[in-house]
């Protein structure tokens, strides 16, 4: 099965891509935010990137720099221009994009285009054997313990665990705080998230909440037992139990 990774800022054109790839073979995923969608790319590798462009010049910056990065070497880029020029189009292809589709092409000519794109990749490996064990090199290099990658609805957002401020449990589902102050819900309990995530930068400190010590801004000690911590950025604060008292006061000794 083929990924195809669709990245698109306004989220109009993805809709009609979904339906020209209703085909099997083809698993898509969807970001609405360039940075996001860098990250994903270069951590997970799709077969296939569409970039829908909206005519801004960061946009240009974002599509060399895919271009650019000997990662991508092998994956595809075609671009789905909103409105179309001449020298849009040179522009693009001479980043080094691999095909550029005016929009109101799209249902005439994205299926072949994508086909054709395969085709070619196919005839690639084919030739140089040694492509596949490269492959395998960098796809190893994405599987680092840095990240978790979660699903919205259909959308992909990648979360790096330096921008978790804390978790807290619900049922066997949990919270993330991060520290653009995002609320996301994810079906992972506390107790993989401790089989996850860095012990140089994570403390557990109540059955219910895990803290990243990096955003801690002032722990008050309330009693011999029991302490508070402020996280930045956090208006709520979050108290040690009994039970995690004494990896406290190991962490962070007076």
């Amino acid at each position: 099965m083929k990924k195809v990774l669709i990245i698109e800022t306004e989220g109009e054109i993805s809709n009609r891509i979904e339906k020209i790839l209703t085909y099997p073979e083809y698993k898509i995923f969807f970001t609405h935010d360039n940075k996001d969608g860098y990250k994903i790319a270069i951590r997970y590798l799709p077969d296939l990137i569409l970039f829908c462009l909206n005519g801004c010049k960061d946009e240009l910056n974002f599509i060399k720099k895919i271009c650019s990065d000997e990662v991508f070497a092998t994956i595809p880029l075609i671009i789905i221009a909103e409105n179309f020029s001449f020298e849009g189009q040179r522009e693009v292809m001479e980043l080094g994009a691999d095909d550029y589709i005016p929009e109101e092409f799209l249902e005439s000519s994205l299926f072949n285009s994508i086909n054709n794109r395969f085709s070619k990749l196919c005839l690639i490996k084919q030739a140089i054997q040694n492509s596949v064990n490269t492959f395998e090199e960098y796809n190893e290099v994405t599987k680092r313990n840095d990240h978790i990658l979660v699903k919205i609805g259909n959308k992909l957002k990648l979360i790096e665990f330096s921008e978790i401020i804390c978790i807290t449990a619900l049922k066997e589902y949990s919270k993330i705080i991060t520290g653009d102050n995002s609320n996301i819900i994810v079906r992972k309990s506390l107790r993989k998230w401790i089989k996850t995530l860095p012990t140089e930068s994570f403390l557990r400190i109540h059955r219910s909440t895990i803290i990243n010590i990096n955003y801690i801004e002032e722990i008050t000690k309330i009693n011999e037992r029991t302490y508070t911590v402020h996280l930045k950025n956090i208006k709520e604060t979050f108290d040690f139990s009994y039970r995690f008292a004494n990896l406290m006061r190991h962490t962070f000794p007076t």
